[in-house]
């Protein structure tokens, strides 16, 4: 969107939805791909920084666990549903980012450490880091212009996803520190 002219700070609202954002009414209307698209899209320079910075500090620690498909498949399942959490909430609102998504791989992350996947130093000093980095952003997201929706719906169904999984994973690592 930057090499096609549209701005580098930030996008209007028309642009984005040329490329793909989520909004209710097309997204409902036929264009369910938007559900998608749009998590891989960003509003501007300071949006995309924001979420490589939170993608960075939970992908350390999620990707080396989950191993790279299934990452990746939490992240897709998190990001649509976020999405579709966004329109579930949102009459006509114009969506675009990875926040969904990101947001469910710290709700996946809150689990696994409320769990007790990972050590317990870890999940100590990790899960007050964790809640005051997701506490926070919701509350920049009540200053408006933010997707809330998308990212309770993301972190929500991440936490769930977690839960289901975390048995499993624990299994993998106890097998693992025994060999």
């Amino acid at each position: 969107m930057v090499i096609a002219g549209f701005g580098l700070i930030s996008f209007k609202g028309d642009d984005l939805l040329s490329w793909g954002a989520n909004y209710r009414p097309v997204t409902t209307d036929g264009q369910w791909w938007r559900l998608v698209t749009n998590t891989f899209m960003h509003g501007g320079l300071m949006h995309i920084s924001a979420n490589i910075f939170g993608l960075l500090f939970v992908g350390v620690f999620l990707e080396p666990l989950l191993g790279k498909t299934r990452y990746l498949l939490v992240y897709l399942i998190t990001g649509i549903l976020a999405s579709a959490t966004s329109i579930w909430w949102y009459p006509a609102t114009v969506s675009i980012g990875a926040s969904g998504a990101i947001f469910g791989l710290y709700g996946f992350f809150l689990a696994a450490l409320l769990l007790k996947v990972f050590p317990p130093d870890f999940g100590k000093a990790f899960l007050l880091s964790t809640l005051v980095f997701v506490g926070f952003n919701l509350l920049m997201g009540l200053t408006g212009g933010v997707d809330n929706a998308a990212h309770i719906g993301g972190l929500l169904i991440g936490f769930i996803i977690g839960i289901v999984m975390s048995r499993q994973l624990k299994l993998k690592i106890d097998m693992q520190n025994e060999e």
